[in-house]
């Protein structure tokens, strides 16, 4: 049997028997469904009889420096309001071995238990005990980090009635009295609708998705269900690019004023200035969504792009090519790697893969939605190229375990007029190769390859 190291040379021993609480993130919406998930077990009748002296400790989610129980008041607030004896919590900051950890169960994950609605309903009944009147009826509780165009979502909603709220501003304390006094609260999805969990049964809730990879998010689903609100989802976004590597979008889109009864079918111009620079910001960092969340958006981006050539003046303002046609449009491709399967959809001169990890390439896929592209790959000598591809089918194969060596790709003619196509791979050796374009081809020379970027350029008359 291998016997596998400790990962650091001195370990602190203790002989105590403690009560794991989990690791507690800094972000306030994970501290509703993750922090408190494992506190049900303190009033516990096994706690109380047999583990209310072992001490509570807890490990920290966050890289932040400074982030500690006393700076995080409204988390400590929580826990106090949950009678947790805040005092009483240990945090490990060193690796640590006791001689017996309690580890209780989660309350909550993609669904919930008992004694999570119990944590969540003595909130609500501590917010409602200690209730006082607000003019506050239609709450929008503001995200704002890398939410390109929620200002103008927000100005939407408060023209509806809506106060506009800043959580991060405000104590748990008033945020609960907002929240408890609420008849309609909206927000982006996301950590910051899980606040709906403290409104009131049957509280009207707008939710607005980041984008159609987040539309069902489970945690904000079983959060729902907690106290059985009003939840409607309504799309107002083009997040046309994936959410981990980029800023998301909002729009007031046709459906959020037919939500509300609107029957104005037009963008304004800040819906627009704001995806021009979306697009300006991501057209080189960005990762496309996949496939079937640009089928979703078909519809709307259709409408939305046909109002948007109407307005050359407001593209050239915006320090954009003065005429719509004149984009360059977006070039993208993934990468099939051994033991991790197909990357994500990268924009241009992204590199597919882990350069470090040096897993083989065994199949690519190109994308381009205005001129056909061919490709082809290189096994080995004896086998030679590979049968050459039209866009964006698969050239290479998987499930095979089959590397490939070498890669070359061409426009058709009438692509070839407008635009250069480049490319370039890197090999198990470390080294990448020159640049190649418009179908020469890149040999690897036996080394394997476990990266590719391509770009375009324009065709210099």
């Amino acid at each position: 049997m291998k016997v596998i190291p400790p990962p650091h040379e001195s370990i602190l021993k203790s002989s105590e028997a403690v009560i794991y609480l989990g690791m507690f993130h800094s972000t306030w919406g994970h501290a509703i469904t993750d922090n408190i998930r494992r506190l049900w077990f303190l009033k516990s009748d096994d706690f109380k009889k047999e583990f209310k002296n072992c001490p509570l400790v807890y490990l920290l989610c966050t890289k932040r420096e400074n982030f500690t129980l006393e700076s995080y008041k409204n988390f400590r607030r929580l826990l106090e309001i949950l009678e947790v004896n805040v005092d009483s919590l240990r945090l490990i900051t060193e690796p640590t071995q006791f001689d017996k950890i309690i580890l209780p169960d989660e309350s909550f994950k993609f669904n919930f238990t008992k004694e999570y609605c119990e944590a969540i309903n003595c909130v609500r009944n501590f917010a409602l005990k200690n209730k006082t009147p607000t003019s506050f009826k239609k709450i929008y509780y503001f995200h704002g980090v890398r939410q390109m165009g929620e200002e103008h979502l927000a100005e939407y909603f408060r023209s509806k009635g809506y106060e506009i709220v800043r959580p991060e501003k405000l104590t748990l304390d008033e945020q609960l009295n907002l929240l408890i006094n609420a008849e309609s609260f909206a927000s982006t999805t996301g950590s910051i609708s899980h606040n709906s969990v403290f409104l009131r049964d049957g509280t009207e809730a707008i939710f607005i998705p980041r984008g159609t990879n987040s539309v069902s998010n489970p945690f904000q689903r079983a959060l729902n269900q907690i106290n059985s609100v009003n939840a409607n989802y309504v799309d107002s976004t083009l997040t046309l690019y994936s959410l981990w590597y980029s800023d998301i979008l909002y729009i007031v889109s046709r459906q959020l004023k037919k939500f509300f009864g609107d029957k104005n079918d037009d963008y304004d111009e800040e819906d627009f200035k704001n995806f021009l620079q979306y697009v300006k910001v991501h057209m080189k960092k960005g990762r496309l969504v996949e496939p079937k969340a640009k089928e979703h958006y078909a519809s709307i981006l259709q409408n939305f792009m046909a109002q948007l050539k109407q307005r050359e003046d407001l593209i050239a303002a915006c320090n954009m090519p003065p005429k719509w046609d004149e984009f360059k449009p977006m070039l993208t491709y993934q990468t099939h790697v051994a033991k991790k399967g197909w990357s994500d959809w990268l924009g241009e001169e992204q590199i597919s893969n882990d350069i470090e990890q040096k897993l083989q390439i065994e199949a690519i896929k190109i994308n381009f939605p205005t001129h056909k592209i061919f490709y082809s790959v290189y096994y080995s000598a004896d086998e030679g190229w590979s049968e050459e591809v039209l866009s964006p089918n698969m050239a290479g194969t998987t499930g095979k375990a089959k590397a490939i060596f070498g890669i070359k790709i061409r426009f058709d003619e009438a692509g070839e007029k407008f635009f250069d196509i480049l490319y370039r791979v890197h090999k198990f050796d470390g080294s990448w190769t020159a640049w190649a374009k418009n179908g020469e081809a890149i040999y690897s020379h036996g080394q394997k390859l476990n990266a590719i970027q391509i770009k375009l350029e324009d065709k210099k008359s």
